[in-house]
């Protein structure tokens, strides 16, 4: 069942996707345990499924494949990916890996064992209908949702981590330090690298990803090139420097696409309860955009539509789109473009009455965010008449605290929502 030691990544990757697939057809994928990070498919969640699947399958000899969970024709939305996945030794042009609609629709899914890197609670997807699906590892840098904890071995929740590839890495390291390939460890760098935003210094960065980062690069591909793998200064060495440049331009770059596009990029949903309404269930979407609302808005005359459509195709109550950019008519203290986020909540309420009072009354007074009213008409030159439809109301931001990302609003909304009915929490 476990896939003979192969000569690169790539091989391994694509024999594993070509004997899960096969055990699918055959009725046989309950034999196999799935690892996937999380909806949105970023780099972090990619590397890191890729990576445990290679540990669980040539050193725990289980039978483990690697699921991303983007469809195959959005593996495009992510330059960065694909970037780091040629580095890897990839075919970019038609990657091998295991995409989400690469395997046959089903009800249940037809494998019962997961793995979970990059987020720490299985999705309804994966486990409807499927009442013997468990989670036997949970590898992650976000807020322990308290889940799994009877059935996950290993079950690694460290935070603050910059990046969930750095705990994945650190395991690598303490089990089978000698055996990493240079590929994978090029991959999980290029990971660390892009959360951490290159490792600077008062960034996201601790010091589990600096000793990660340092392992990594001692045992990639890079090193062959630099010929060390520098110590206390790692976010100086030359090599990890260009690597990251080149990462977060190819990141950042998103001319290209539309607002469908850049909604879908790196999207993450969420079931939610609402506390004063406990017989509905309602859905959060949150998507994290690196561009800004008024240079996105004036360039795309679809913006409303295209986002109204979205939140309908998704069945959605509250969308959140949260920018962050560079503000190029800004500049800080040294002379570069500051560093801005925004957020702008729309909200349908579906016979949930006072979900949008509810949400932008907590929004408004978080901590957290720092959030500082802003209207379309004044700051985004919105000409009078363009917005959303009479079913949706909407407010927007600028953030103050600049630091905080998804993952500080994710949990901050589901607080605000889940919360006491009485609105103590906000």
């Amino acid at each position: 069942m476990t896939a003979a030691p192969s000569k690169t990544l790539a091989d391994f990757v694509a024999t594993q996707k070509a004997a899960y697939l096969n055990a699918v057809e055959e009725g046989k994928a309950t034999d196999w345990t799935v690892v996937m990070g999380n909806e949105a498919g970023d780099l972090d969640s990619l590397a890191s499924a890729i990576a445990y699947a290679w540990y669980a399958t040539e050193i725990q000899k289980s039978p483990t494949v690697s699921l991303i969970q983007t469809p195959r024709s959005d593996l495009h939305l992510r330059a960065e990916n694909l970037h780091a996945l040629s580095l890897a030794g990839f075919d970019v042009t038609e990657p091998a890996i295991l995409c989400i609609d690469d395997i046959p629709p089903s009800s249940p899914f037809p494998s019962n064992r997961f793995a979970l890197v990059d987020h720490n609670r299985l999705q309804p997807a994966f486990y409807l209908e499927n009442p013997d699906a468990r989670v036997v590892a949970i590898i992650d840098h976000h807020d322990d949702e308290g889940c799994h904890k009877d059935t996950a071995d290993p079950r690694i929740i460290v935070t603050p981590t910059g990046s969930a590839t750095s705990l994945v890495a650190r395991l690598l390291e303490e089990k089978c330090p000698s055996a990493i390939p240079s590929e994978l460890a090029t991959l999980l760098l290029c990971g660390i690298l892009i959360d951490t935003n290159g490792l600077k210094e008062g960034g996201k960065a601790e010091m589990t990803d600096r000793a990660a980062a340092a392992f990594l690069l001692s045992h990639s591909l890079l090193v062959s090139e630099s010929g060390d793998s520098a110590g206390s200064g790692l976010q100086d060495h030359d090599q990890i420097q260009g690597l990251s440049a080149v990462l977060h331009s190819k990141k950042a770059d998103v001319s290209h696409l539309g607002t469908r596009d850049l909604l879908r990029r790196d999207y993450k949903e969420y079931t939610m309860v609402p506390s004063w309404a406990p017989e509905k269930t309602i859905l959060v979407g949150l998507c994290s955009v690196p561009v800004g609302l008024k240079s996105w808005i004036s360039r795309d005359d679809a913006f409303w539509a295209s986002t109204e459509q979205w939140a309908e195709d998704r069945k959605l109550s509250v969308l959140g789109i949260l920018t962050s950019f560079r503000d190029e008519e800004k500049m800080n203290k040294h002379g570069k473009a500051k560093h801005r986020r925004e957020q702008l909540f729309v909200v349908k309420e579906d016979g949930v009455e006072g979900l949008a009072e509810r949400l932008f009354k907590g929004l408004k007074h978080s901590e957290e965010l720092e959030l500082k009213k802003r209207t379309f008409v004044e700051h985004y030159g919105v000409e009078e008449g363009v917005g959303f439809g009479p079913s949706f109301q909407a407010k927007v931001w600028q953030q103050g605290n600049t630091d905080a990302t998804r993952k500080v609003t994710a949990p901050l909304v589901k607080d605000i929502i889940e919360g006491d009915s009485k609105g103590s929490n906000v």
